[in-house]
């Protein structure tokens, strides 16, 4: 019939062999790489995403260790920069809190106002009790009748201290005499008036020094 079109299925000798071929070719590839292997390459590759992953942790966790130790120092640093500085007291003195105390020899005796200057020579005064804390303080150190800086003022007749404060009661009382000539010893423990004649040892008191601990 004229005008039709007519398709032909050409085959050439050995193109079927060789499609046979490829497809063989592919076969034998897929049997070279075995589902084990394919396996093995799956494991390796998750194990080296989680090294990476371990490795930027590990990272992470030394920066912020670093970051801490870093602020701790730099807290102990500020803290040691205000530091307190430490009192001292001269030689021959024994502090106690923020105060100096000189105890006079067992041998050496004075009067009271003999007493009183010795410690104006060493720049300082008879000793001002200021609570029962301090007096027990003189108790551990066995002092047995020992000048202090009170006495009783001979118009009023009240126990005053030799910075000029009045004796407040409520913490302790002097026991004894308290009229005419009599001041205060530390004694076991208790203020004990004596008469201001007697010759006795004394304690003398001063603020101590304050110097830098940090050199």
């Amino acid at each position: 019939m004229a005008g039709d079109v007519v398709y032909a299925d050409i085959r050439t000798p050995g193109s079927a062999s060789r499609t046979s071929e490829t497809r063989a070719a592919n076969r034998r590839s897929d049997s070279q790489c075995p589902h084990w292997h394919r396996r093995t390459l799956w494991i390796s590759g998750t194990l080296n995403i989680i090294a990476v992953l371990a490795f930027v942790g590990c990272g992470v966790w030394v920066f912020r260790s670093h970051q801490k130790s870093s602020a701790v120092e730099c807290k102990w640093n500020n803290s040691s920069a205000g530091a307190q500085p430490a009192p001292s007291c001269p030689l021959d003195w024994q502090l106690h809190g923020r105060k100096c105390y000189y105890f006079s020899a067992k041998t050496d005796r004075k009067n009271w106002s003999t007493s009183h200057e010795d410690c104006s020579s060493r720049s300082s005064h008879l000793v001002v009790i200021e609570d029962k804390a301090e007096l027990d303080y003189f108790t551990r150190k066995r002092v047995n009748q020992a000048w202090i800086g009170v006495f009783i003022t001979p118009a009023g007749k009240r126990w005053t201290w030799v910075n000029g404060s009045t004796l407040n009661e409520n913490v302790f009382r002097v026991t004894g005499a308290a009229d005419g000539d009599w001041c205060g010893t530390a004694q076991r423990g208790s203020v004990v008036s004596s008469r201001c004649v007697n010759a006795l040892n004394w304690i003398c008191q001063k603020q101590a020094e304050v110097s830098s601990s940090r050199a």
